[in-house]
C-alpha cells in the first residue's frame, strides 16, 4: 500500500502523528519509527516488504498484495475486527495492525468507513441475580478457578495470589455461572478445562 501509493496521504498529514518526520514533534528522537522502516531505514535494517511478510508467515497463496490493493483502492472501506486477533500471543500487536489499515487508507470518521475496531452495539435490559452479602472474604483470580478445582488446598497467597487467607482449605466443588461464558470459551486451554469439568468427582455441581 505504501510503495504503490495507496495510502491517504492528506489524511495522514492532517490527523496523524509520526507517519512522516514532518508530523513528529521537535522533541522526537532522531531516526525514530516512521514509514522509513518499511524501506530498511529502521534500526533493524530490514525492509518491511510484502516479500518479507510472505516469507515470515508462509503465505504461499499470494494473498498479501491483492488484499492490500483491494483495501487501498476501496473508498469507503469498512474495516472491522472481531475478538479473535487479540486472543492469542502478541494479539495486541495484531489488533493495532488492523486499525492501522483504516488509518492508512483514511477510512476513519467517514460514512461507510470504520476505525478498525468492533462495530457498535446497544444493550437490552434483563433480570439479574440479586447480589447478596458474601460472608466468605477469601478469593482467587477468576482465571484460577480450574486450578482451584484440581489443587485447591495447595494454592497459597504467595504462589497463587489467594486473597484474604494464607492458603485455600478446600477445592472448588460447585460453580454458579449465571449468564456467563467463562467455563470454556473465555478460558485458556479448552481441552484441559473440558477434561476437568468432565470429572464430576472434582467439581460436583455447575449451575447457571
Amino acid at each position: 500500500m505504501i510503495t504503490e501509493d495507496l495510502v491517504d496521504q492528506p489524511f495522514l498529514d492532517k490527523y496523524c502523528v509520526g507517519y512522516d518526520e514532518k508530523t513528529l514533534p521537535a522533541s522526537a528522537p532522531a531516526n525514530g519509527i516512521t514509514r522509513r522502516i518499511f524501506w530498511a531505514q529502521g534500526s533493524d535494517g530490514v525492509a518491511k516488504t510484502p516479500g518479507v511478510g510472505i516469507k515470515n508467515h508462509r503465505d504461499t497463496g499470494g494473498t498479501y498484495c491483492p488484499a492490500a490493493r483491494e483495501i487501498g483502492s476501496a473508498k469507503p472501506a469498512y474495516i472491522s475486527q472481531g475478538w479473535g486477533p487479540q486472543r492469542h500471543a502478541n494479539g495486541e500487536i495484531a489488533t493495532r495492525a488492523i486499525s492501522m489499515l483504516s488509518i492508512l487508507t483514511g477510512n476513519v470518521g467517514i460514512n461507510g468507513g470504520n476505525s478498525g475496531a468492533r462495530e457498535g452495539s446497544y444493550s437490552l435490559p434483563f433480570e439479574r441475580m440479586p447480589t447478596l452479602e458474601n460472608p466468605v472474604q477469601t478469593s482467587i483470580s477468576m482465571f484460577m478457578w480450574t486450578d482451584a478445582i484440581e489443587r485447591g488446598p495447595e494454592m497459597t497467597a504467595l504462589r497463587d495470589g489467594v486473597r484474604g487467607k494464607d492458603k485455600l482449605d478446600v477445592p472448588i466443588k460447585m460453580i454458579w455461572n449465571y449468564a456467563g461464558n467463562c467455563l470454556i470459551n473465555q478460558h485458556s486451554e479448552i481441552n484441559r478445562t473440558h477434561e476437568i469439568l468432565q470429572d464430576d468427582k472434582k467439581c460436583e455441581m455447575i449451575g447457571g
